[in-house]
């Protein structure tokens, strides 16, 4: 059975906000508020008195962040070994 996907295009700024969230890194008053806003509207993050926290839907997403990073990686760096081999 194939992992859930879940497609919900996110800027580069609210993909680090929301990861951000996920690592606890920063307060949410340091965080961009409108990303914020942007996050929550789309049920990724809810927000509280005591700060904000991932979704469910939050946390699958922000897995896929990483997945997506990975794959770039990995790409890059064989995009590079071919062109080693290739000189």
């Amino acid at each position: 059975m194939q992992p859930t996907r879940i497609v919900i295009p996110l800027t580069p700024d609210e993909e680090d906000t929301l990861r951000l969230v996920a690592h606890g890194r920063s307060p949410v008053d340091h965080l961009r508020g409108r990303d914020l806003d942007q996050l929550e509207q789309l049920g990724l993050l809810e927000i509280t008195q005591d700060g904000a926290g991932l979704t469910p839907f939050g946390e699958v997403r922000v897995a896929q962040i990483s997945e997506m990073r990975a794959a770039a990686m990995l790409r890059a760096a064989r995009h590079r070994g071919a062109r080693a081999l290739a000189a």
